[in-house]
C-alpha cells in the first residue's frame, strides 16, 4: 500500500502550511483561545475563500459551489 500523499493532496498539504503560518500564528491561536469568543470572522473567510469549507462535498452533488464560496 503506498499512503504517499498524491500531487493534489501534497499541493493542498502546502498550501494549509503556507496559509496557516502566515494567517494563524500561535499568537493568533492563543489570543482566539483565551476569549470568550473563539471565532474569528475573518479568518474564516479567508479559509471559506480557498474552499476548504467544501473539501468533503463532491462536486456531483451540486452543493460544491455554494460551499465553496461561503461568507
Amino acid at each position: 500500500m503506498d499512503f504517499a500523499f498524491s500531487e493534489e493532496q501534497e499541493m493542498l498539504r502546502r498550501s494549509a502550511r503556507d496559509f496557516l503560518a502566515k494567517e494563524c500564528s500561535s499568537k493568533v491561536v492563543r489570543k482566539l483561545m483565551e476569549s470568550s469568543d473563539t471565532y474569528d470572522e475573518g479568518l474564516w473567510k479567508k479559509v471559506a475563500g480557498l474552499g476548504w469549507t467544501a473539501l468533503g462535498i463532491r462536486k456531483s452533488t451540486g452543493a460544491w459551489a455554494r460551499f465553496s464560496t461561503w461568507s
